[in-house]
């Protein structure tokens, strides 16, 4: 995304809003005034002006912690916001305000009886024509993992432009060697070159703190995308290159994300709304299950209640939407965490584009009814249409449920600097006292399960924020998480 007009005085969000605009409220310097800052950017850094304290947003790291992003626009500076679909925000004189539109995917209804195998050669034709464009930039460089999103962008840009093109996979800290497996494969069918990029142990300190901050702490998904994020950066350097990053596909092609089929009503009536934003509630907060783990007692309570009114104002409005579920995992998931990997992560290392996130195409899977999507039932045609060799190539989930390698994240190196870096920090409060305690071994043996892993990275980002922004924090104690019986009693080496 290129960097926003510092002199324009309304921003809008794009339909998707991946491409992130990041907002300073209230009171800015006037447009009229000599070198007055922007109020508006894609990078959240060029807000900080450092002129006054900026003010912690505990609410936003709780949702860090819960669900991995903060939610509704948040960002961890109470000044600082993220535009959502359909917002925009103005300057006039010495203050900022954000409006809420109209979100034009809001306003599309599935069609029933819709076969999605209709939409078939429309969608990938929206998607060789971007492939095109951004081809026309340099060579195409797919990230290819085990999944199906990334083995139909390969397809498709090798047809596009085959010359020079190179698949990039690693392997993340919560998949399996099924994934580096499962994209040799696609690569070999395609016959197409791949880069597999391993990560080092030794590396890991350096790329959860380069990570931090180029997602501006704000997520805590994707460190293990650093070194290949890196290997991108080295080639495109030499060679150019545009990324391609298959985000979006899950939730709008794949039917990802559906309700619980008992929340359906009797012979037929909506499911309650209560019922219903419980529901999406718990499997986004799924992380908190590992909370008497990890955290002091009541603090798993505490986070999920601070979370709750900021997914209540996004979740209510789709409650009974056609397209709720796909809405809500959007706005709560893919968009404000899952975006960052591709847009700041891999936009890092050079020009990233996500081609499924394209207007035209979502607008087409949107129309499908979820049950026509779900489980990914569209995907064999999909596949099947870009490339016949595809169609019967098992993804890496199909191959396998269980971890096949060691994380690296669970090394003893990485589990002790984790340790060291949240006991040695205001994030080392939020522990609960037997991980205060535990030795290495046991941080390691948490750090190999999914849900605790999610929590540790959480804190880690969390103190690596602190340690950054700390003399420009007009708070740094963490102490308005815990709950009142234990704010009394935080302490931290």
């Amino acid at each position: 995304m290129p960097a926003l007009d510092a002199s324009a005085q309304t921003v809008h969000a794009t339909p998707s809003a991946v491409a992130p605009v990041f907002v300073r409220t209230g009171r800015v310097s006037a447009a009229s005034d000599d070198a007055a800052p922007p109020f508006a950017a894609d990078r959240l850094d060029l807000l900080l002006d450092g002129e006054s304290p900026l003010t912690p947003d505990w609410t936003a790291w709780a949702e860090i912690l819960a669900f991995g992003a903060p939610l509704a626009g948040r960002t961890p500076f109470q000044e600082i916001r993220r535009l959502q679909p359909g917002e925009s925000a103005g300057r006039h004189g010495d203050e900022v305000t954000i409006r809420r539109g109209t979100w034009d995917w809001a306003e599309i209804d599935p069609e029933p009886g819709l076969d999605p195998r209709a939409l078939t050669d429309d969608v990938l034709e929206v998607l060789r024509a971007r492939l095109g464009r951004d081809a026309d930039v340099g060579p195409l460089l797919p990230m290819l993992s085990g999944g199906r999103d990334s083995r139909l962008l390969t397809a498709l840009a090798h047809q596009v432009r085959p010359e020079e093109l190179v698949a990039w996979t690693t392997s993340s800290d919560t998949g399996t060697s099924m994934e580096e497996l499962a994209a040799a494969r696609t690569a070999q069918v395609l016959g197409v070159e791949q880069r597999i990029v391993p990560a080092a142990v030794e590396d890991f300190p350096r790329d959860a703190r380069d990570y931090g901050r180029a997602v501006h702490h704000m997520a805590s998904f994707h460190i293990w995308l650093m070194p290949v994020s890196r290997a991108i950066a080295e080639h495109s350097a030499a060679s150019g290159g545009v990324v391609l990053d298959g985000l979006g596909g899950g939730v709008f092609l794949g039917g990802g994300f559906p309700d619980d089929p008992a929340l359906e009503g009797e012979g037929g009536s909506a499911p309650d709304v209560d019922a219903v934003v419980a529901s999406r509630f718990a499997r986004l907060g799924r992380y908190l299950d590992a909370a008497e783990d990890i955290l002091p007692p009541g603090l798993g309570e505490e986070l999920a209640e601070r979370a709750r009114a900021d997914f209540e104002d996004v979740a209510l409005p789709f409650a009974q939407h056609p397209n709720g579920a796909t809405l809500t995992a959007y706005l709560t998931r893919t968009l404000p965490g899952i975006s960052l990997a591709p847009v700041k992560v891999l936009g890092s290392a050079a020009p990233t584009r996500t081609p499924i996130m394209a207007d035209e195409v979502v607008r087409q899977a949107l129309r499908v009814p979820a049950e026509q999507k779900q489980d990914g039932l569209w995907y064999p045609h999909l596949l099947e249409r870009a490339d016949a060799r595809l169609a019967s190539l098992p993804t890496a989930a199909d191959r396998t449920r269980r971890r096949q390698h060691v994380r690296r994240i669970e090394s003893l190196e990485s589990a002790g600097w984790l340790r060291g870096l949240i006991l040695g920090s205001p994030a080392g409060d939020l522990l609960s006292d037997r991980m205060r305690e535990a030795p290495v071994e046991a941080w390691a043996e948490e750090l190999s399960r999914t849900k605790p892993q999610h929590l540790v990275r959480g804190l880690a980002l969390l103190a690596l924020w602190l340690h950054e922004h700390r003399d420009r924090l007009a708070q740094a104690e963490p102490d308005v998480l815990l709950p009142p019986r234990a704010a009394g009693e935080a302490r931290h080496g």
